[in-house]
Order: structure tokens, then C-alpha cells, then sequence
């Protein structure tokens, strides 16, 4: 052992960082210290910002610039410190960085970043596009370019082009909207000016090349769904069925250029209009990108909420019918619902047929005529259970990957394609606190009358009928009145921050408007039966609506009512708010999860909380890879322990209390948190047997064959085992025995800095024996908690993120574990064996959950 000392004193590999100097272990770690410490600070930034645009707190532009400037400065030092910790082996990080703090940057700012093309594929959309492409272009992409989902292929006339476009027409100065109080002339104006404006050249040749290129991709004649992508749309609110979509457009320019007019146009209608100004937005602000997808050719279509809004937040919803979609947006059918339990592959439906008397489809030539459906497919059902169980497990998957319910419009073509259109976050039918009591109260009064309809938003309300009969007639609705309408439309959000309920006869809690009721709380039934031919406009009425349906009673019930007050605007609808809170999307969510999944690269990091899970990752692997390399150091000292562990010590900042000139210390003299815990583990008096373990010949020269390659793969070079440590790290490189072990762990109480890194490879018996142990391995560690990897022979183990007294608890457990099994492999003669032991093995170790 002295002589291994020496040999360690004098020769363990020197470290390079990319300076021609050698840089000691001390020195290193300090720079491993440096990045935690701006990672911390970081994300200390990253939960106070959060917390602060999450809604409850009031902040204006200068809190949201002085906090992201912070934020930024406190991770261009992380990425510094970074840089020369892992010499310069992740340069591309910072290209990333750069990227992601310039669309930031762009946000605060309330500009959008300039792509330098007017027309983009949906494939080359990347996550800092947003601004350019819409809502419901991005979301389109990510589906198809991350989740590889069945997308039509696409491009976006972008926002930049549609801004153009209205320059180039010199629509806002002719219109009047450039003034602070657009009328509703003026809007009409503005709409005349983009349906007859000029296409600008040099966009009209961009549409052109595109149009050349989607048709290449089209299997047969090329029509396409022309449909708006505006900067929110399909965001935190929907724009459901505001703006406009042209369907069946022939992929020729005259054809394409009059439905990108049309549908930049509906920028101005009056609905969405009336919407804007509700969200706290100028209309004339809003810009628009269009999104031109090759039409699918649907034998089935329909909507799907990954929850169903009215509180059944295990089940999926499917709302589908035959031929194209639009008739189920718009409310105009009753389609089949087909309800199934969220993670039930293969579980029970529950269905319920629709009338689906009409069904839209394409027409020839272009555009889309209604039909009659049928008589015999009325009956039937429009999906098979195959078709169910496909939808919701891609309603699922959509669901994880944006983090959030959705609302997905999906198509199947003649071949059985599942294709998905679009996906946008559901708003939930969540009653707000001050209407509690009004649907729980009872009351004496008899009802008009009561169906069961479909509820889509909860809740009481009281006023004066108004039956719509006609669309052109929403001018006349009163302000507070219940509004009982034949079918649902969209075109009703024009009126519904003036009125204080709507019914209508038919419809689909799936469409546009239930999806537009819903995010302005209002409430509303629809699928209600024959409300039109029973209640008379003028008539006082209250109405309630609940999970049994809509009871209309005559007159005003006011215990019905109770404290429902007006519904008030949230933080959340405040145009301002949102344009600060979208800056979350870039910083906040995490999607670089698995540091030992090969995505786990530098351009994966979609916002700085992934660039700072990067670092953090990379830098523990530059700390476990140096010391794979070995350490220089001139304090080295033995550590005398009751086992024959053979363990030198390498002390790079109060890891071991020790006298000057003492060359050997005792285990109650390594101050080291994380490896006192290992030691303890270790030294465990229950773990070691007095007697001899059996070793046949043929295992012995095995494991001797193998010391070679272990070596090779990584392991220690050394004949001494080595531990690098501090206050509250440990670097241990153990050869126990036959077995070679690597164990790297930072242990304190900040829990976010906290990590463990266990490798193991080895054992002096054949591969049977060592696949046994592995397995016996792989219990313990999976039941602790611990993220596994397995190659060969070797087992990899992580865990990270946890207290310091779990840490400690942990350490202790890897610690008996590796004495363990340097008495184990011999003795694993059967599968079973190995199970049964790992049995054992835990019932000594505290916080197991298997069951003894």
C-alpha cells in the first residue's frame, strides 16, 4: 500500500483543460462550484418570474426587463464557467442560447422576429417561430416534426407577408384604422381594401414556389384547407372559429391568392372583432399568418378533448361523423360521442349515436357542399372501437408532450389515416368560486322545463328570453338576455359578453362556440331539445345549468342565483398580461428530461430551464470523466478501514480532518458528508461473511480474461482505489475485489445541486452469474428510486434532486451494495436466486417499497 501511495503522489494522469497547464483537482472543483452556484441563482430567477406572471400578482414591462436582464446575466456566467469546466466541448450551447435570449428579448420588446422568408414549411418551423407562423401552425409543426404524427403537409404564408400585404395596400391608412377609435366602418373598409388589394410581387412568387413544391407532395389532384394562424390563435384563448378558413382550394395561385385575401380579411369581421376587444387587443394590431395543408379527403372527422371539460378528468371525449369536420365546429349535427377511460388501451366505451342526418364533403372543382346522409349510416356508428382507442391514445401522447388538456381536430381518409388538423388548449368547464351555490340550491318554483341536453358551461342565470331565428338578427339582442338559438355558432361571440346565458336545440359541446362559451364563463346547454318551440322572447326566465342538464324556471329564482356576480375580467384576459406571460413558453418548461437518452444534446434545449439541466448534467459527467483520468494531487493519505478496501484519499476542501504530516487516517476523520454515508454502508457489520465463498476454477479465469476490457471500458487504471472529496462531494474509483465501481456525489442542503452517479462492471464469475447480479442489482436500485441503464454487463445508475438526509440514506444503501456483492456472484445459481436476495438485501435497507 505504501508504494501505491507513492505511485499516486507521483503519476495519476494530469488534467488538460485546453491551456497547456496542468489544473489541480482543487481547482477544478471550484469551477464546477461556480456553475452550480450561477445554475441556483438562475433558477431562483426562473420561480420568481413564474410566480409573479402566474396570475396572481399585478407587475408592468420594467419588473418583466429588469428580471430577464438578471436572469440572462446570471446564465451567460453559467455557460462561462461551463465552457471551461468541460473545455469548450459544448460550444453549440451558447448558439442556442443566443437564439432562445433574442425571441425573449424580441417579446419584451413587443416585436416579432424576422424570418427572412414570406413562406415557410411546416418542417423547417422551429420553436422560435411562433411570432412569424400562428398558434396553429406551431402546434401543427411541433406534432409533426417532434411526435412525428400524421400531419398534412403544410406551409405558412407568414405573419411578416401579411403585414406586407396591408402595406403594400396601404389598408390601415386608407381604412382609418391607424386612428385610437375604428369604427365598425372602418373595419368594413379594411376588409374591401385586403379582398381587392394588389398581391405584393415578390409574395405572389414566394406563394407560387411553395404551391410548386406541396403539389410534388400530393398523391393525387392537389387541393388544399386555407386556413389563419393569428399571433394567439390556439393559445392561452382559442379564437375558435373567429378568423377565417376557405376549404378545397385548388393548389393554383389565382385560387390560392383570392382565399389568402378572404381569409386575412376575417381579421375584421365582426365577431372576432367583438373578441379582440374583449381579450384587450386592437384589432388592427393583430397580425395574421395562414396556414395552406393539403386537404384530406375524410371519410370521418371530428373533435377530441384529451379531458372532458365538465370535470370527468379521467375520460376522453370523441365527437366524430361522417365526411368533413366543419359540420361538428360549427354545431350544425348531432355527431356520435364516444367516451373512454385515459390509459385504457384496449377498456370499455361508452357511445352514443347521433342522428348525423347531414355530412359535408368536398365538391368538384373546389369548395364543399352538404348532403344528405343516408338512412342505414345514420344508425351506425361513425368509428370503430380500433378507431376510438387510436384517437385517445394520440389525444394522450398530444395531451404529455404540451403539457396541458387539449382540443384536437382530427380527419380519417378512405385508407383508415388517422390525420391530425389541429390542437389547442381546452379550457376546462371549471365553475368560478362566487357561483357556487348556484347550482347546488333547490327550489320550490316549478320549472318551464328541464332537459338533458349537453351542459358545456356550469352555472345560473336570469333575463329575458331572445330567440335568434336568423343570424342577421344578433344586433337586436338585448344586453342580459338568455338567448335561445335552433344551432350553435361561433358567429354568437359577438354578443356574449352582453348576454347572460345561451340554449340552443342543437349542437355539440366540441364546437366553436361551446369551446368560446367556455372561456368566457358563460353559461350554456346546448343539444337542449326544443327550447325554441317552448320558451318566447320576452319571457323573464332563470336558468340553471349542471351536470343533469338545463331546468329553465319562470321568473327570477333568486336563491337559484345567489351571489353570481358579473363575470369579471381575469388576469388572464388582459391583453398585457399575456404578451408578458407568453415569455414563460421560452423559459420556464423543461423538456430536457433524461440526461441518458441520446436527444440529451445542446440543440434539443427549447428554453433556458433546458440549458440550465444541460449544464448541470454535463458538468457532473466533466467531474466523473476527469477523474476517470485520473487526479494530480500532492496530499494523498490511506484510509484505514475493518474491510480491505485499499482506498486513497484526495482531500480538495475540508473532506478529512487529519494532523500535518499524517500520512493515514481513520474513518472518523473524513468529514465528507457524502462519503461518510458510503463508508457507513460499507463497513456494515451484518453484510460481511467469515466463511469462504466458493469460487469455481472456470469463474475465476473468467473474471481474469475480462480485467482487461473492464479497464479499457473506463474503469480506474490504477491498482489503488481512489476517492476524491470534499465537505460535500465524493469521487470514488473503487476496484473491490474483481469488481470496479465508479460512485460521483455532490450531497447538501440544496437540494437542486444534489446527485448521485453509480457505475458498476465486473465479478469473478462467468456471464450467466454476472447477468444475475445484475439483476439483483437492478431490483435494489429501481425500488430506491434510482433512473437505470444497463450495457453489457455494466449498470449504470443515476438520481438526482432529493434532500440531503435521503442522499445520505442513499449513499449509505449504494455503500452496502458494493460490499455486498463482492460476495454475491459465486453464490447466484439460479434466476430465482437473485431475486430472493435482492428480497433480503432490502429488507435491512429503511424507505424500500418491496413488498417483504
Amino acid at each position: 500500500m505504501k508504494n501505491a501511495a507513492a505511485w499516486i503522489r507521483a503519476g495519476l494522469a494530469v488534467i488538460g483543460l485546453g491551456t497547456g497547464r496542468s489544473v489541480p483537482p482543487d481547482e477544478l472543483f471550484r469551477r464546477f462550484r461556480a456553475v452550480l452556484e450561477n445554475n441556483n441563482r438562475s433558477l431562483e430567477i426562473i420561480t420568481d418570474i413564474g410566480e409573479t406572471l402566474g396570475g396572481d400578482y399585478l407587475f408592468d414591462i420594467q419588473y418583466v426587463r429588469r428580471s430577464y436582464a438578471d436572469l440572462s446575466a446570471s446564465l451567460e456566467r453559467s455557460l462561462a464557467s461551463f465552457d471551461v469546466l468541460t473545455r469548450g466541448r459544448y460550444r453549440g450551447l451558447d448558439t442556442v442560447f443566443r437564439s432562445i435570449d433574442g425571441t425573449i428579448r424580441h417579446a419584451i420588446d413587443e416585436q416579432v422576429p424576422a424570418r427572412g422568408d414570406l413562406v415557410v414549411f411546416s418542417e423547417r418551423l422551429g420553436d422560435h417561430d411562433a411570432g412569424a407562423a400562428g398558434g396553429k401552425a406551431m402546434n401543427l409543426a411541433e406534432l409533426g416534426n417532434r411526435l412525428n404524427m400524421e400531419v398534412p403537409a403544410a406551409f405558412v404564408i407568414t405573419a411578416q407577408a401579411g403585414d406586407a400585404f396591408l402595406k403594400h395596400n396601404r389598408v390601415r391608412e386608407l381604412s382609418g384604422l391607424s386612428g385610437a377609435d375604428a369604427t365598425e366602418a372602418n373595419y368594413q373598409e379594411a376588409q374591401e381594401l385586403i379582398l381587392h388589394g394588389e398581391m405584393p410581387p415578390n409574395l405572389a412568387r414566394a406563394i407560387e414556389s411553395g404551391l410548386k413544391k406541396l403539389r410534388k407532395r400530393c398523391t393525387k389532384d392537389c387541393y388544399l384547407a386555407v386556413r389563419s394562424s393569428a399571433g394567439e390563435e390556439d393559445g392561452e384563448f382559442s379564437f375558435a372559429g373567429q378568423f377565417g378558413t376557405v376549404l378545397n382550394v385548388p393548389a393554383e395561385i389565382g385560387a390560392v391568392e383570392k382565399a389568402y385575401r378572404k381569409v386575412l380579411a376575417s381579421l375584421f369581421d365582426p365577431g372576432p372583432v367583438a373578441y379582440q376587444r374583449r381579450l384587450g387587443y386592437r384589432a388592427a394590431d393583430m397580425q395574421m399568418a395562414v396556414i395552406c395543408m393539403v386537404m384530406v379527403d375524410a371519410a370521418v372527422s371530428g373533435i377530441t378533448y384529451s379531458r372532458d371539460p365538465r370535470g370527468a378528468s379521467d375520460t376522453i371525449v370523441i365527437n366524430a361523423a361522417w365526411g368533413l369536420g366543419s359540420a361538428i365546429v360549427e354545431g350544425r349535427i348531432e355527431p356520435d360521442q364516444f367516451r373512454v377511460k385515459r390509459g385504457s388501451a384496449t377498456g370499455e366505451i361508452e357511445q352514443r349515436i347521433g342522428s348525423k342526418d347531414r355530412l359535408t364533403v368536398r365538391k368538384s372543382g373546389g369548395g364543399t357542399e352538404i348532403r344528405s346522409v343516408p338512412a342505414p349510416a345514420r344508425g351506425r356508428a361513425s368509428l370503430s372501437p380500433q378507431q376510438v382507442h387510436k384517437i385517445a391514445g394520440l389525444a394522450e401522447e398530444i395531451e404529455r408532450h404540451f403539457r396541458r388538456p387539449q382540443d384536437i381536430e382530427w380527419a380519417i381518409d378512405g385508407e383508415g389515416n388517422v390525420f391530425i388538423l389541429q390542437s389547442r388548449s381546452l379550457r376546462p368547464d371549471v365553475q368560478a368560486p362566487e357561483s357556487a351555490g348556484a347550482t347546488g340550491q333547490s327550489t320550490d318554483v316549478k320549472p318551464i322545463i328541464h332537459a338533458h341536453g349537453s351542459p358545456v358551461y356550469r352555472g345560473a342565470a336570469a333575463g329575458r328570453v331572445f330567440v335568434l331565428r336568423n343570424m342577421s338578427d344578433l344586433d337586436r339582442i338585448p344586453r342580459g338576455a338568455v338567448v335561445v338559438a335552433r344551432h350553435d355558432s361561433s358567429q354568437l361571440v359577438r354578443v356574449m359578453t352582453d348576454v347572460a346565458a345561451i340554449i340552443t336545440d342543437t349542437g355539440s359541446v366540441t364546437s366553436h362556440m361551446a369551446s368560446l362559451c367556455r372561456e368566457f364563463r358563460l353559461p350554456t346547454a346546448v343539444n337542449a331539445g326544443d327550447m325554441t318551440r317552448t320558451l318566447v322572447t320576452g319571457q323573464q326566465v332563470t336558468v340553471r345549468v349542471n351536470e343533469d342538464g338545463v331546468t329553465v324556471y319562470p321568473g327570477i329564482v333568486p336563491q337559484l342565483l345567489g351571489a353570481v356576480k358579473g363575470r369579471e375580467v381575469r388576469m388572464e384576459e388582459l391583453a398585457e398580461y399575456r404578451k408578458k406571460r407568453y415569455l414563460l413558453r421560452y423559459i420556464a418548461p423543461l423538456n430536457l428530461v433524461d440526461p441518458m437518452r441520446d436527444e440529451f444534446v445542446p440543440k434539443a434545449c427549447r428554453t433556458l430551464h433546458d440549458i440550465l439541466r444541460f449544464i448541470h448534467e454535463k458538468s457532473v459527467a466533466q467531474l466523473i470523466d476527469n477523474a476517470d483520468r485520473g487526479w494530480r494531487s500532492h496530499s494523498a493519505v490511506h484510509l484505514d478501514l475493518p474491510i480491505p478496501a485499499g482506498i486513497v484519499l484526495i482531500d480538495i476542501g475540508n473532506g478529512v480532518s487529519k494532523v500535518n504530516g499524517q500520512d493515514r487516517v481513520t474513518a472518523g476523520q473524513v468529514t465528507s458528508l457524502p462519503f461518510q454515508a458510503v463508508i457507513r454502508g460499507m463497513v456494515h457489520p451484518d453484510l460481511w461473511r467469515s466463511d469462504a465463498v466458493p469460487l469455481r476454477v472456470r469463474d475465476f479465469l473468467s473474471s481474469m480474461l475480462r480485467a482487461t476490457d473492464i479497464v479499457a471500458d473506463g474503469a480506474p487504471r490504477a491498482t489503488a482505489s481512489v476517492a476524491v472529496i470534499s465537505r460535500e462531494y465524493v469521487n470514488l474509483n473503487l476496484k473491490f475485489g474483481y469488481h470496479f465501481i465508479i460512485l460521483d456525489s455532490y450531497c447538501s442542503d440544496t437540494v437542486r445541486n444534489n446527485h448521485i452517479y453509480f457505475r458498476f462492471a465486473g465479478g469473478a464469475t462467468d456471464l450467466t452469474k454476472r447477468s444475475r447480479r445484475l439483476r439483483f442489482m437492478e431490483t435494489v436500485l429501481r425500488d430506491r428510486g434510482f433512473l437505470i441503464r444497463l450495457k453489457g454487463d455494466m449498470i449504470i445508475a443515476r438520481l438526482a434532486g432529493v434532500g440531503q438526509e435521503e442522499m445520505e440514506s442513499q449513499l449509505d444503501l449504494l455503500g452496502r451494495l458494493i460490499s455486498y456483492t463482492r460476495q454475491l456472484d459465486a453464490v447466484l445459481q439460479d434466476d430465482d436466486m437473485a431475486v430472493r436476495y435482492a428480497e433480503k438485501f432490502l429488507a435491512t435497507a429503511p424507505g424500500s417499497t418491496v413488498h417483504r
